[in-house]
């Protein structure tokens, strides 16, 4: 790789460099790494780099650097700056240090030629969100970062078995489109895989249910990278397979039916993703056209900027007022004017508003529904547009920033670098909203598309201008109320409690006797008869060398531990640490 310096390396080892900096160094390190990470992306020319076998079997070429890979890397890259310069401010390096990471695993799963590299980097991710989900360090949060991690190990070794069932009947270890072997096994095990990532319904609850549980910073680094990178995948590897145009128009519609009901502002915003990727889930399949495909790519990007910009307005009102529910606020557009105009860009933005980024963006997705006739999808998206117009810049904007005060909160500052990131996030929105061509040339496909025609213009318009009335119209209906919303994850919840409550009566007993039995007998007729006899010998032969085991065995003992602080979040720091050197071993040898 001499042409090719990895922003993703640099990022995941420049992250791991953090913890041996002094507290009032990691701040401006971590911004530096960043913008290095960042830099590096922009002057990364097209192109294969890095060649290698393994066991005697050619993988190269092991990064690809194209249009595709290019426009994720970017935002990926562009958004992880963005969350450092967020989180500037505090004082946990493990935040810090997770986000640099996480940024580097996707810009490391946009550029992975090789399905190996590409599987590492994946499961990369995990680890960071995890991570993420922990560093708020409490219950709730624990409890939801097991189930985070469990879900996502299941889909691990989905993707992992499809890949291994790939590489054995075909031979490449490359990772390009698998629509040629549509229905074949490792398809439906590889799609499993990546659809899980997505959190595409029945598969989704992992996030509404992690996402919020993290800080305020790490619900800005969550919100990008899993979701989008899974999109990237099915961009790559699936394009055109039908069943993600309905799985895709279902969930959009699905996640804007729960952000309905939602009364938690990031748990509404988590039900967005879900809704929002289901867009570039149907685009994908959509792809038997470029239009589709460029959508899905398109929808991704901007998708990325509004969505960090709506969950960093969010955490600025958590932060200042510490309160999350719509019920507990309301009239906090007086006391943060910035927040709140970074919170409409957002929201207009997601809705499809013209001059904004949403509206460039989501829109080629409607219209190669359009042009492929599919009804199905085209309502389902349109309906879904409706939906986000109401739950986002309506219920959440209007209950949040405008409604009268409902509880007696005090409102804290919000700091500098927070304010930064929000408005540098909002002008990015705008501006690309202003000029489409200009952006759609990094598109992965060539693409002739005009979104502003008078047409589209007054359509969207007329979408708006409905949904505020049925809004207004239903002002009491849809006033945020303070229940919990069931979703599918009631289901495997209570099926796991239950579960393990039948296995410790019926199979722990019977298995702990079964063993104790076996060891019993272990002891009784081989353990102790034999160390009476070593002991003997011991006391006549070696009595010194007891002692120097015993000296040796307290001197390793004392020197571990330092490393067993019973924190769950230096041991996730430690599990990053060896993957580092694994990733590392692999570029070099």
């Amino acid at each position: 790789m001499t042409d090719f310096i990895h922003p993703g390396v640099v990022l995941i080892f420049g992250a791991l460099l953090l913890p041996a900096l002094p507290k009032n160094m990691r701040g401006p390190y971590s911004v530096l790494i960043a913008t290095v990470g960042f830099f590096l992306t922009l002057i990364a020319e097209q192109g294969f780099y890095g060649y290698m076998s393994l066991f005697g079997m050619d993988i190269s070429p092991l990064v690809r650097v194209d249009k595709l890979s290019l426009l994720f890397a970017y935002i990926f890259s562009f958004i992880g700056l963005i969350g450092i310069i967020y989180c500037y401010h505090i004082d946990d390096w493990i935040q810090q240090l997770a986000g640099l990471f996480y940024t580097g695993a996707s810009v490391g799963v946009s550029f992975a030629a090789d399905i190996l590299s590409f599987y590492l980097f994946w499961e990369m991710l995990s680890f960071c969100a995890v991570l993420l989900i922990w560093s708020q360090r409490t219950k709730e949060a624990t409890e939801a970062g097991y189930r985070y991690i469990l879900v996502h190990v299941a889909g691990g070794l989905s993707l992992f078995a499809g890949i291994m069932i790939y590489i054995s009947q075909t031979g490449s270890f490359q990772f390009d489109s698998f629509m040629s072997y549509s229905g074949e096994l490792f398809w439906w095990l590889t799609l499993i895989g990546f659809i899980l990532c997505a959190a595409v319904p029945p598969l989704h609850a992992w996030l509404p249910d992690a996402y919020p549980s993290a800080t305020i910073y790490g619900s800005v680094f969550l919100n990008p990278f899993t979701t989008k990178a899974a999109v990237y995948a099915l961009i790559r590897g699936f394009p055109g397979a039908e069943i993600l145009i309905y799985l895709g128009s279902v969930m959009a519609v699905y996640g804007v039916i729960y952000a309905l009901l939602e009364n938690n502002l990031r748990r509404l915003l988590s039900y967005h993703i879900v809704s929002q990727v289901g867009y570039m889930v149907a685009g994908v399949g959509l792809g038997t056209i470029t239009l589709g495909l460029n959508g899905s790519a398109s929808h991704a990007f901007n998708h990325i900027l509004y969505k960090c910009l709506l969950f960093m307005s969010a955490g600025a009102v958590i932060y200042a007022t510490g309160k999350e529910k719509m019920t507990e606020l309301g009239d906090f557009g007086k006391y943060a004017p910035l927040t709140a105009i970074s919170f409409f860009v957002g929201a207009f933005s997601i809705a499809g508003f013209p001059l904004t980024n949403g509206f460039i963006g989501k829109s080629p997705i409607i219209s190669a529904a359009g042009e492929l006739k599919n009804a199905f999808a085209y309502i389902m998206l349109n309906v879904a547009t409706c939906g986000t117009i109401i739950s986002i810049i309506c219920k959440m904007g209007y209950y949040t920033f405008f409604s009268e005060k409902k509880a007696d909160y005090q409102v804290k500052e919000i700091p500098l670098n927070m304010k930064i990131a929000m408005l540098t996030t909002s002008a990015l929105c705008i501006l690309i909203g202003i000029f489409p061509q200009f952006f759609y040339n990094f598109l992965p496909y060539p693409i002739d598309y005009e979104p502003y025609t008078v047409q589209h213009i007054l359509d969207t318009l007329g979408i708006f201008s409905f949904t505020g009335l049925v809004f207004a119209m239903f002002l009491k209906t849809l006033k945020p109320k303070s229940y919990i919303n069931l979703d599918i994850d009631w289901f495997y919840r209570v099926g796991a409690k239950y579960s393990l409550k039948s296995l410790n009566k019926t199979v722990v007993p019977a298995e702990y006797g079964f063993i104790n039995k076996i060891w019993r007998w272990l002891i009784d007729r081989i353990i102790l008869p034999l160390s009476s006899k070593i002991m003997a010998y011991e006391d006549r032969k070696m009595n010194g060398i007891p002692t120097f085991m015993s000296n040796l065995a307290k001197t390793m003992s004392d020197g571990l531990a330092i490393f067993h602080t019973g924190k769950i979040q230096d041991y996730a720091f430690y599990m990053l640490s060896f993957i580092g050197l694994v990733l590392l071993i692999y570029l070099l040898f």
